[in-house]
């Protein structure tokens, strides 16, 4: 068995098909007691050998059965075909990281490819759903990461209690721990340190446009992947800090109360969760909580004017962000039918719950027009696919475009952008969110979303091949696609990821140019939008 001796402590793996793998290796300290509400703190190190064969626990997971949503049938085949966190085992010593590597040469220095998982940063957890071994066999050093979750993670109340409980961004501290951890460790395991590529899907995407706008983040890595989410939602740190107040006192925790707040077992942690949606949807006051009120279908996000976050990431992006990095991104083309289903036809017509969801974007008194134009352009669709395409949009492809466009203008010939078209063998369901993932890693529960024949396995290793290609070079390129142009203002060249894959030149120039006349300011980069 490898045995590989870390900053921390020797780590004991294993060898599967070719690939050492060593799974749950701890990069911080377990998160006992106070530690639940505190940044993460440098794991001590260990005597003896840690045994890395097993994945280590999750971090508390807050997914879809605390949130109570309604599941209509379709959207219930598409969890359960990508559902890999049932019966997760979970635990306080959860902040830890696995890692792939086909070799144990030091001086091999591979790419080295880090993966956030999504989740709505409620759920998910670096476990076999996301087995990177697809990428050790591209000559990279692959490493998945767990962060915390839900109210422990993302719930921000710098100032409400003593020292640092409760401190700001403590899920995204946890990311920047785990990244110190591979520049500290990762030649021990072949790879690169000078070579790191953050990738993630959904929140994690939304994770890696902030650590690429984060000061902290800096020198951590040289590439990102953003694959199905955006550069929001984020708000300042004060109405983060006003939201945070008012749903503690919901669960009976005052502000400065320290002992009732590290008194929340999990329900009440779940009932907190749920106290911070309700306070955001049903508040008297639409800015109740400033830029959270509308920052769309995810509530869990950065806090800005912080160390981890001085501004909105497309604040930075279009002035050059802090970290000089290539950007992969892109969408599914169905993105928003995913969220679509979560809704009971019945809110569709609701203005208010129409609002939140499109993230801000569009001022209230627009919304008329909005609707009027999406119905025009669909005129043989219902409302629910107008809805559907209207969250597409707002959420999902305008603020992607938007940061591809902002970054493209501060580094030029570092911006690439696709768009994934292949659809899911479940009826409805088309381009949906997270069929990326089910492709990209092609060992997931969730290939069940995807037709099994030859074109789609061309399809997925071509796109794993192009995306490990821009890991090792800044370019994504791959046998069998056309060649790939970097995206900029005039041609905005994209990628479309299909069965048949093309190039295609200003693909959303009309969609751009519409949101960018009915919107105007609101679509500028201080905006939140949404993810999940």
């Amino acid at each position: 068995m490898p045995t590989i001796q870390t900053l921390q402590g020797s780590v004991c793996g294993s060898v599967e098909d070719g690939i050492h793998v060593f799974r749950g290796i701890p990069y911080a300290e377990p998160l006992c007691g106070p530690a639940k509400w505190l940044p993460p703190r440098r794991r001590h190190a260990w005597s003896g050998v840690l045994d890395a064969r097993d994945y280590g626990p999750a971090c508390m997971q807050f997914g879809r059965r605390s949130l109570r949503l309604p599941f209509p049938r379709a959207r219930r085949r598409y969890l359960d075909a990508i559902d890999g966190f049932r019966g997760i085992a979970e635990g306080d010593d959860c902040l830890r990281l696995n890692v792939w590597t086909p070799t144990l040469d030091r001086d091999a220095r591979l790419p080295v490819m880090i993966w956030i998982h999504g989740g709505s940063f409620a759920s998910g957890a670096a476990n076999a759903f996301y087995d990177c071994a697809p990428f050790a066999r591209e000559d990279i050093v692959a490493v998945a990461i767990q962060y915390r979750l839900g109210p422990p993670g993302f719930l921000h109340g710098a100032g409400l209690f003593d020292g640092d409980l409760c401190a700001d961004n403590r899920g995204f501290l946890d990311q920047i721990a785990a990244l110190e951890w591979v520049q500290e460790n990762i030649q021990r395991f072949g790879g690169d340190p000078d070579r790191v590529t953050v990738f993630g899907e959904s929140a994690g995407a939304l994770a890696v446009y902030h650590l690429a706008a984060s000061p902290l983040g800096k020198g951590l890595f040289r590439r990102a992947i953003a694959m199905g989410g955006m550069p929001g939602p984020n708000a300042p740190a004060q109405d983060h800090h006003q939201l945070t107040r008012d749903a503690l006192g919901d669960v009976g925790v005052a502000a400065g109360d320290s002992h009732a707040l590290l008194s929340l077992d999990r329900p009440a942690l779940a009932r907190l969760q749920n106290a911070v949606f309700k306070r955001i949807l049903r508040a008297r006051d639409p800015q109740q909580y400033g830029a959270i009120s509308r920052q769309g279908i995810l509530h869990w996000g950065a806090a800005t004017d912080t160390a981890f976050l001085p501004r909105p990431p497309l604040a930075d992006y279009g002035s050059g962000t802090p970290n000089d990095v290539d950007l992969l991104l892109g969408t599914c083309r169905h993105d928003g039918t995913l969220f679509a289903l979560a809704s009971p036809l019945g809110r569709y017509l609701s203005a208010r719950v129409f609002a939140n969801h499109i993230g801000g974007l569009v001022p209230d008194g627009d919304l008329d027009a909005l609707l009027a134009h999406y119905c025009a352009a669909m005129p043989r669709s219902g409302m629910r696919a107008v809805y559907e395409q209207v969250i597409n949009d707002a959420c999902f492809r305008v603020p992607t475009l938007r940061a591809a466009q902002a970054h493209a203008s501060a580094h030029p010939g570092k911006t690439w952008h696709y768009q994934l078209n292949c659809e899911s063998v479940i009826p409805g369901l088309g381009a949906i969110h997270g069929i990326d993932v089910a492709l990209l890693f092609r060992t997931l529960p969730g290939i069940a979303l995807l037709p099994d024949d030859a074109a789609t396995r061309e399809l997925s290793a071509r796109m794993r091949k192009a995306f490990t290609a821009f890991a090792r070079t800044g370019v994504p390129a791959a046998p069998g696609l056309p060649t790939w142009a970097p995206y900029d203002a005039n041609s905005r060249a994209t990628m479309v990821l299909d069965h048949a894959s093309e190039l295609v030149a200003d693909l959303d120039g009309p969609l751009l140019g519409y949101w960018a006349k009915r919107c105007g300011d609101n679509l500028d980069a201080s905006r939140p939008s949404s993810t999940t």
